[in-house]
């Protein structure tokens, strides 16, 4: 429907009372930055030394945390560190140094001390070699910097496995920033948007709400096949046991990583140099019925003098959740399934290798396979059963070349396949009447090198370049193996050139009052797709650290997206239904509505233009205090959409918004061209084709003119250490979002952010703990707003929904005999089992559930235990 100019300037009102809100606690962020020094030992800092004396750069570390630094001078004398790159924690900065020593290091009561221990030397060596041999990953630039000017949000493996979430497809979808839409697991029929549906039983990120296909997930810094039909990639195929954290910045980097990357980066880092194994085993389920989980993985790892190698295998099951497990959708009919069953093994290798003193080789290799099983039934006659396969594998070798002291060459190439191979029954009273079995396949080849190093030093420090290029392949096939042609079957070609930047134009040690630090990053990416289109994009960001407290940034961009392979190439197919169905009450008994769908060769990239700013407060009055607020802003033109998509469709002929994709009292020559160029014709109607039909919906894929994208982020993170060695901990993170989709220019403004089937306008996350070490206990709470269903008038507000979690861990102390290294943790989800909020089934049909299962669960309370052992 469409939104009303003072609806509008309602929600713009709303806007700039949180935009100004931004502001305003900036500028006072600002004036709190001016406050004393204190430690921030447990902040995640930027850290780029140069080689130095050991001694030195520890000292170096110590200083730019704001810690004292107490070290033995013998064990140190003459060492030479080499030079350090990345974002860490104080502690975590100078193990790096400390690596291939008998030296370690760490925090206590506000100094950075470093002490003697006893290693055996062939484990130093090791050590030593792959700490040489490792490369830092960095999300968001190709240029071993620690620090973006994008915002980013870090989560790591161990905080994932604490909240009690399974796989990385959970963790994503516990973000503010992120909405459950898309293809996951949990999406059922019914949901608005012909990307809102579950075809795999695959988990993808979509931040923003802008769907899985504007989100680029990444694996190391490189890319992955996409899975089903959606154009995303399936996160829940990478094992949780082999990740060491994922970095999300929720930020456009189409300039950085080319297409998709218009919502933002998901890059999934594994673990590197890890050495020992761990085995771990899960348990759980759902109070109310359904959903109950096992999960068995080990992950083992070894380094050698010149290497070192990571292997995890993982096994998940878990069993599906039925409409009759849960009381509000008794009323479903039988046969109906909420959550599917998933059985799923997944399995990676990372190695890397010093072939020579200047050549360093690294492997990433994935695989996964999966199978489950999802029903809908619309009555006893009328079942339809989903039974996907799905077998994805992916390998990337790289080579890295130091070309002189601080220049190095990176080639790598990318090679993934994702076979999701449907198997579609249709059983009537128990018997199966017929099958449909086919296969969503997907192909990547990519190839790539780029160059980076220094150019020459700006007031002390380096202004560091990379400069590359490359080529990518993609291909997609959607057939059923009983049909004469593919449904969809396309490919394309992307040939393209990159450049970045960082230039330091303000350092620390210039000591220029209000100014701490100024960093000024560039880049700039062209592709060319033979197919469709030549782009280039271009995004800028600055650093400005007003003091050791308070930093700033910003960053303006544009980003692209190809069309993708599916809305180019899917099949076309008409349809014709009774024309009351679909808003056409006004209409003659037996008047009809022909519509027309499938994709369009026709369409153009999607564009969109960009721009963030970030304050990071730590003031060191309060140790162990960080905050972020970031504002963004996206204008995304040409959006790919099928116009009138999903339950949106019963309104068609209502809602002037669609006018513009209906042809009112067509001709008969119209009306025979869609059927003649359809592969397949279907008359739902129970009338003739010709002399009824009063209107042609066209709803083939379509670029939308224009979507706008706005809000703000909030994350508070605080961790107040007590003189006994524990610490209390709190965390929040929060999302306002708003978000609206302009069909055509003469259309007005459709609302989606807020509105049933869309991200909601609010969403938030909190902890609040405590640990010593050894044991930790969380709370968790999950916050989503209200949200509007606006299928039909008058529009009704579904409420809003509070959920709280509770985790607990326990490690046994090192010198436990056959217990040391194991851990037990409880976990509990969703405490009080708040069920979803209550929405009127899609359509009134008793086959839809009446929930928005794209914000909510139908899970319920949730307990689970996981043991684990390290070795």
């Amino acid at each position: 429907m469409r939104v009303t100019q003072r609806a509008i300037q309602a929600m713009g009102d709303e806007m700039r009372v949180v935009r100004n809100g931004f502001f305003v606690g900036v500028w006072a962020c600002a004036l709190i930055g001016a406050t004393p020094a204190l430690a921030q030992s447990d902040q995640v800092l930027d850290f780029d030394l140069p080689a130095q004396s050991l001694t030195e750069a520890l000292r170096a570390i110590a200083r730019q945390s704001g810690l004292e630094f107490s070290a033995p001078a013998d064990p140190l004398r003459g060492k030479r560190s080499p030079r350090l790159r990345g974002h860490f924690l104080p502690a975590e900065a100078a193990r790096e140094l400390l690596k291939g020593t008998n030296l370690v290091a760490e925090v206590i009561e506000g100094a950075l001390i470093v002490r003697t221990v006893h290693r055996p030397q062939a484990s130093v060596a090791a050590e030593n070699e792959a700490s040489e041999n490792s490369e830092i990953v960095v999300t968001g630039s190709h240029l071993s910097k620690a620090e973006s000017a994008s915002p980013t949000i870090r989560l790591d493996a161990n905080s994932i496995k604490l909240a009690g979430q399974t796989d990385l497809g959970q963790a994503i979808g516990s973000l503010p920033q992120n909405f459950s839409g898309g293809q996951n697991p949990g999406v059922l029929s019914g949901a608005v948007g012909s990307n809102n549906i579950n075809l795999s039983s695959g988990s993808s990120a979509n931040l923003r709400g802008l769907g899985g296909d504007a989100t680029l997930t990444l694996l190391n810094g490189h890319r992955l096949a996409y899975g089903s039909v959606v154009q995303a990639v399936d996160l829940s195929a990478i094992p949780l046991a082999a990740v060491d954290r994922v970095e999300i910045v929720p930020d456009g980097a189409s300039a950085i990583y080319g297409t998709d990357a218009v919502g933002g980066v998901v890059n999934v880092i594994l673990k590197r140099n890890y050495e020992g194994a761990t085995i771990s085993s899960t348990i759980g389920g759902a109070t109310s019925g359904g959903d109950f989980q096992q999960q068995y993985s080990v992950v083992a790892g070894k380094s050698w003098a010149s290497g070192n190698v990571m292997a995890a295998l993982s096994y998940d099951r878990n069993s599906e959740i039925n409409s009759e497990d849960r009381t509000f959708t008794g009323y479903m009919p039988e046969g109906n399934t909420l959550f599917p069953r998933i059985s799923k093994t997944s399995a990676i290798l990372a190695l890397n290798h010093r072939i020579s003193p200047s050549i360093n080789f690294s492997l990433d290799a994935t695989y996964s396979h999966r199978t489950s099983f999802q029903s809908y039934a619309e009555s006893p006659q009328y079942v339809y059963q989903n039974t996907p396969k799905s077998d994805s594998y992916s390998v990337t070798p790289s080579l890295r070349i130091a070309v002189s002291a601080d220049w190095d060459l990176h080639l790598s190439s990318t090679y993934g396949r994702d076979r999701t191979k449907f198997d579609q029954a249709w059983v009537s009273d128990g018997n199966t009447m017929s099958h449909v079995r086919g296969c969503y396949c997907n192909e990547l080849v990519g190839v790539e090198t780029y160059a980076s190093g220094p150019l020459f030093d700006i007031n002390g420090a380096p202004i560091q370049v990379v400069a590359g290029g490359g080529y990518r392949y993609n291909s997609h096939k959607s057939v059923r193996y009983a049909a004469t042609s593919p449904d969809s079957n396309g490919s394309v070609d992307s040939y393209y050139g990159f450049t970045e930047t960082v230039i330091p134009l303000v350092t620390p040690g210039q000591n220029i009052p209000f100014m701490k630090k100024l960093e000024f990053d560039a880049a700039l990416r062209f592709e060319h797709y033979p197919q469709i289109a030549s782009v280039l994009v271009p995004k800028l960001g600055v650093i400005y650290g007003i003091s050791d407290d308070l930093e700033l940034k910003g960053t303006w961009g544009k980003s692209f997206k190809a069309p993708s392979l599916y809305d180019q190439f899917a099949t076309n197919y008409s349809y014709l239904y009774q024309a009351n169905y679909f808003g056409g009450e006004r209409f003659p008994n037996g008047s009809t509505l022909l519509v027309d769908t499938g994709g369009s060769k026709n369409l153009k990239p999607e564009k969109a233009t960009s721009w963030s700013t970030t304050a990071t407060l730590h003031p060191r009055a309060i140790d162990g205090l960080r905050l972020n607020a970031t504002y963004f802003h996206v204008d995304y033109r040409d959006r790919v959409v099928q116009p009138v998509a999903g339950t949106a469709i019963f309104r068609a002929l209502s809602d002037a918004s669609f006018s513009d994709f209906v042809t009112y009292d067509p001709n008969a020559a119209a009306i025979k061209s869609i059927i003649a160029n359809s592969v397949q014709f279907y008359n739902y109607s129970g009338s003739s084709v010709i002399e009824n039909v009063v209107a042609i919906l066209h709803d083939r894929n379509t670029n939308a003119v224009r979507q706008r994208i706005e809000g703000v982020d909030l994350s508070v993170d605080y961790r107040l250490n007590t003189d006994s060695g524990s610490a209390f901990m709190f965390n929040a993170n929060a999302a306002w979002l708003w978000s609206k989709q302009e069909l055509t220019s003469d259309a007005g403004w459709m609302q989606l952010a807020g509105t049933i089937f869309n991200p909601a306008r609010f969403k938030a996350r909190a902890s609040v703990g405590w640990t010593d070490g050894s044991s930790s206990a969380l709370l968790y709470i999950s916050h989503i707003a209200g949200i509007t269903d606006n299928r039909t008038e008058p529009y009704t507000r579904l409420s809003r929904q509070t959920t709280f979690d509770f985790s607990m861990i326990y490690k046994s102390p090192a010198r436990s005999g056959a217990f040391s290294g194991t851990s037990l943790t409880v976990n509990t989800q969703n405490i009080f089992d708040k069920k979803p909020p209550y929405a009127a089934p899609s359509g009134g049909y008793t086959y839809y559930a009446n929930y928005d299962s794209t914000n909510f669960s139908a899970v319920g309370r949730f307990m689970s235990i996981t043991l684990a052992k390290e070795f």
